[in-house]
């Protein structure tokens, strides 16, 4: 093991990040991007291909899994594709067999030999690779475009030799292959040229023969997709959630054009992946819980996944390989943004490979909690919480509100949730209606909610935890990104005296400023329709969207504002912002700005992050580090 640490020592240059020696954890040691960003394991078990990030560049590593012995196979550097220059580094890595490795570069992929030679140029991206069937180890690839452009392709031959596939009209936005690569499913996407209305389509093709459309859906209903064309006649696997309140995978008969016996399901949690569909047995699925489980269906792995998981307790472990030679784990929790191990069966070993962040202390981390509560109609509100490293209780709090909103956090690693509890806050992330992954009925009871049942969902959080005697009612401050900043500022409008302060990053301000905005969603027709049918119609913006819109009650806010902004946002353009930033101060409100050079609707950069991070706890420390004076104690 040190020998394998010395090796990427000298491959690639430690990160600059460095302790506290007062045990404090610094934003420096959080925003370390070094590390094992990816890993895979060959399928002989001989090596394991990498993925290193050193803080200034990626690497490609090869490892010899019984000797640990590694080399460097390629890194980073500046290459032009067209009239854009880009950095092009290993992103992404794939076996095609176990002597050549499929590099994904972001703008192109190749094939590559062990002594990381290149072979053949394959395209601009990767689908998967055959692991059976006549076509085992060929690549599926695809190339961007107005239209999606499909082929399987022989990694040893190149881009040339290629084998296009005909497909029918529309963007395709999933595929479905059978055990000889054949595109055999597709799921396309039509919109009406001079007007919002988009349709989705999914197809079927019998082997020889032709395309046939089975299902017409609008874009805002609910659709099935392709996942798999088994060897049984006349069937396809899809995942659907039709009839159903959760996404489960069925077989569907392409004659009869019906969705039939399902495969697998779960009542309360929707299926996010799964592995081996095309053979005798369903390998695994993965489900979307508060915590994901991989739920395996062969005993070997059943039993290796409970040995790993008794070895490596109160962690997702995710496990590839083969159960009775070498397993390669990437096991990660809320504590540890990700390690891969590498189980050695024959020699009962497990040999720890490589970190995502090799500058964190676990011990200085804080586990997150899973916990729920009543919404004030009965809902049941799922959420992550967080207590401070020093426990005293009730503790100054933050509520942490995530984008979307059809979207959800994750039991996982979170820099700024670990960095509030290190410096003694409450981090409290509520789950509202409208989340995704916990079924269709949850995330529709979010649709038209903006500002309404689901602030109420977040404003019930808070209450509860206050009544618990967890959270100091007089010192509680909401934060979010996108959604989440919108319901931030939405917050501290709708309950002025629940929040010491508030803090949004990339929020919108305006709702019905959302659909006539420069952003990628108002320029797209099928964002625009699902907008509609989300949120609420453009038309009755001052019925639906004025009262309950952060800029137009600008005048009602109370509480300190921190603004902050992408000044490149094509999702929530800046304009949000400086507007929202005008009127508090037209309003003569507390308000703090800042932006940030070259970054979008997230934060790319090192610098930003920690630009970010300073300005927050500043922010914080400054409206939160003290209760306000009661008022029996400013009459004396």
């Amino acid at each position: 093991m040190k020998r394998l640490i010395a090796c990427l020592l000298m491959l690639f240059l430690s990160s600059s990040a460095v302790s506290d020696e007062t045990g404090k954890l610094t934003i420096d040691e959080l925003v370390d991007p070094s590390g094992m960003k990816a890993a895979t394991l060959s399928p002989d078990g001989k090596h394991i291909a990498a993925i290193i990030y050193n803080g200034t560049n990626y690497g490609l590593v090869l490892i010899d899994t019984s000797t640990f012995a590694s080399k460097k196979l390629s890194e980073g550097r500046y290459a032009t594709a067209g009239f854009y220059q880009y950095h092009r580094a290993p992103r992404g890595v794939r076996w095609s067999g176990s002597d050549l490795l499929i590099v994904d570069y972001g703008l192109e992929v190749e094939s590559m030999d062990l002594s990381g030679k290149r072979v053949a140029s394959l395209g601009e991206r990767t689908i998967g690779v055959l692991d059976s069937g006549p076509n085992a180890g060929h690549v599926l690839v695809r190339d961007e475009g107005l239209f999606s452009d499909l082929a399987l392709c022989d990694p040893r031959k190149g881009k040339s030799k290629c084998k296009r596939f005909d497909q029918p009209s529309g963007k395709a936005i999933k595929w479905a292959f059978d055990s000889k690569g054949e595109l055999r499913a597709a799921t396309l996407v039509n919109s009406k040229l001079f007007r919002d209305a988009s349709t989705i389509s999914n197809w079927y093709k019998p082997s020889g023969g032709e395309w046939t459309r089975l299902a017409e859906f609008k874009v805002t209903d609910d659709f099935w997709l392709p996942v798999y064309v088994p060897d049984e006649p006349h069937t396809l696997v899809i995942a659907s959630r039709i009839g159903r309140n959760t996404t489960a995978l069925f077989n569907y008969d392409v004659v009869e054009r019906r969705q039939g016996e399902m495969l697998v399901g779960h009542p309360s949690q929707d299926i996010l992946s799964t592995q081996g569909i095309d053979q005798e047995a369903m390998h695994y699925v993965a489900t979307a819980g508060m915590r994901p489980q991989q739920i395996w269906f062969s005993r070997p792995w059943i039993q290796m996944q409970r040995q790993v998981d008794a070895v490596l307790p109160n962690r997702i472990n995710v496990l590839t390989g083969d159960p009775e030679k070498f397993v390669l784990i990437r096991s990660y929790a809320d504590v540890d943004p990700g390690t891969w191990y590498l189980f050695d069966l024959p020699n009962k070993k497990m040999n720890m490979i490589g970190k995502v962040n090799q500058s964190l202390d676990p011990a200085k981390l804080r586990p997150v909690e899973i916990t729920s509560y009543q919404a004030p109609d009965g809902l049941t509100i799922p959420a992550y919480l967080t207590r401070p490293h020093e426990r005293k209780e009730p503790a100054p709090m933050v509520v942490l509100i995530h984008g979307g909103p059809i979207a959800r956090d994750e039991w996982e690693f979170n820099a700024e949730v670990q960095l509030l509890a290190e410096r003694g806050y409450l981090v409290f992330q509520p789950q509202f209606r409208g989340s995704a992954g916990f079924g269709r009925e949850f995330e529709r009871a979010g649709y038209r909610e903006w500002g309404r049942a689901m602030q109420d969902d977040i404003t019930a959080g808070v209450e509860h935890l206050v009544k618990r005697g967890l959270a100091d009612g007089q010192r509680i401050c909401i934060v979010g990104a996108s959604y989440g900043g919108y319901a931030a500022l939405w917050g501290l409008v709708k309950t002025p005296d629940l929040y010491r302060c508030g803090a949004s990053f990339a929020g919108v301000s305006d709702i019905s400023r959302m659909y006539s905005d420069w952003s990628d969603t108002s320029f797209d027709k099928v964002s625009r329709q699902l907008m509609m049918d989300r949120i609420g119609d453009k038309e009755k913006s001052a019925e639906l969207f004025d009262p309950v819109s952060p800029l137009v009650h600008a005048a009602k806010i109370k509480a300190p504002v921190l603004l902050m902004h992408g000044e490149e946002d094509e999702r929530v353009p800046i304009s949000h912002g400086k507007k929202m930033r005008d009127a508090l101060a037209a309003n003569k409100k507390d308000v703090t700005w800042k932006s940030f050079e070259r970054e979008g609707h997230g934060l790319h950069y090192i610098a930003s992050q920690v630009g970010y991070f300073d300005a927050l706890l500043e922010f914080l420390d400054k409206h939160l580090a003290a209760a306000p004076a009661r008022a029996a104690e400013r009459d004396k």
